[in-house]
Parts: C-alpha cells; structure tokens; sequence
C-alpha cells in the first residue's frame, strides 16, 4: 500500500492526488494526438471543480496554465494558450502597501476627517451649517458606539473644533439629540400622516354610500364606515340560510 508520505507533493491540492496522478501519466503516452486528447480530459475533470466557471475563457485559460505546473511544464501537448513561462508563474505579485495615516481621534475614523475638509472648503451660508451639524451628530453615534457611554456635546463640539482647526463650529445652543431626534421624527411623521389618512378615509367616505362587501365609497380600507356593514352580515347570513336549507 503507498501511503501519501511516501508519495511525491502535489502542486493543487484542491484537485486531489489523483488528478496529479493523470498529469504524470499524460507525460507518459507517446503519441502527441492521444496526449493532446487525454490532457484536455483532465482539463474537463478540473473544471467540473467549478461548473459555473468551467466555459469561462479566462477560467480555462488558467486550468491549462495550472496542468502545465502540475507537470512541471514538461508536457508537450496541442494547448489553446500560450505556454506559459515557469518565471511567469512562480514570480511573487508585489507588496501592496497598507495606506498608512494617522489619525487624530482614532474612534472617528478617517471618513469624519475627510467630513470636515470637505466642509471646509465649502461656502458660507445655511447649507454649510446644516453640513456641520451633520458632521457633528455623526461624531456623537460614532462615540457612542466606541465608548457605549453618555457623551456630553460640548465634548463633540470641540472635537469638531479641534479637527478642523478652530474653523467649524456648532453654536452653543444647538442640541445634536434634539436635531438628531428632528431628523428621524421627521421621517417617522410622514409615515404617520399617511397611514393616518389610509386609515381615516373610510369616516369620511362610509356615510355616502356602501358596497355590499363593507367597502363603501371611502378611499381606502376604512371606507365602509357605518353603510356597509350592515350589509355585509346580512349577506353572510342569506348565504348560510341558503346553504344549509333555512
């Protein structure tokens, strides 16, 4: 029995050994025609490894560079690519250097300084101070989440300052949890509004009229109103008495 220690390496080992095995066998036939025909078998064996990706021509380009090293590029068969060169593949892509910055307050994070540049730069005027206060109650959720603690805004405000090098400020009697709390009330208000009018069209429209299935004339779900309902048991209970024989 040959067990995988006593065993040469394998250069995939996502294919397994026995697709290696095959490699080493093609190097084998003789015939360069056979060979040819048995190298793209073991090409279509490799790409049953992705089916979705299999008749990709990039993907398939990559699977006869990925033969090739599996036989140490001593195989001579009909390939569909150029034969790719063992530098080529074996040669170390570069370093990517990670962007190094450094932060003033590493619990905001790059995009609030960015923020501020950018708020900078912009012109005076009530755009600029809504985009201050933005900036501002974004720092606060960002502090909060850093330190799960009650942070005062004076602390924020001159962060903002101190970021910005004393040229954005928020007045001292702005409340960034009364402004946020306007912002998302404002969109919480709509809603209400328009569920409040869905909801309340069916008292203005109940009394005008009804179907007989309760709707009314009123605009919405609660159309029926006072007019339909009457009618709508009633119907119910003609149905039953005619179902059952009454």
């Amino acid at each position: 029995m040959d067990y995988n220690t006593s065993l040469g390496g394998i250069s995939f080992r996502e294919y397994g050994r026995n697709i290696q095995k095959l490699v080493n066998h093609a190097k084998t036939i003789e015939n360069k025609y056979e060979r040819t025909i048995f190298a793209r078998a073991i090409i279509n064996l490799m790409g049953q490894m992705h089916p979705h990706l299999r008749n990709i021509d990039e993907f398939r380009s990559k699977l006869w560079t990925q033969l090739y090293v599996m036989a140490d590029f001593d195989l001579d068969v009909d390939s569909p690519y150029p034969i790719p060169a063992p530098e080529e593949v074996h040669t170390k892509p570069n370093k990517v250097n990670y962007p190094q910055s450094k932060l003033k307050f590493r619990h905001y994070g790059k995009n609030v300084e960015q923020l501020i540049a950018k708020a900078i730069k912009m012109e005076e005027g009530p755009k600029k101070k809504a985009f201050v206060r933005v900036i501002a109650n974004y720092m606060k959720m960002v502090y909060k989440n850093w330190n799960r603690e009650t942070v005062s805004d004076e602390i924020i405000k001159n962060d903002l300052a101190f970021l910005s090098g004393d040229e954005l400020f928020v007045p001292d009697n702005v409340d960034l949890d009364a402004t946020q709390n306007k912002y998302n009330s404002s969109g919480r208000s709509g809603g209400a509004k328009r569920k409040k009018d869905y909801d309340g069209g069916g008292h203005r429209g109940g009394r005008g009229g009804s179907n007989n299935n309760g709707r009314g004339n009123g605009r919405h779900r609660g159309g029926g109103g006072r007019g339909g309902s009457n009618n709508y048991h009633s119907n119910n209970n003609n149905y039953s008495n005619r179902r059952y024989g009454k």
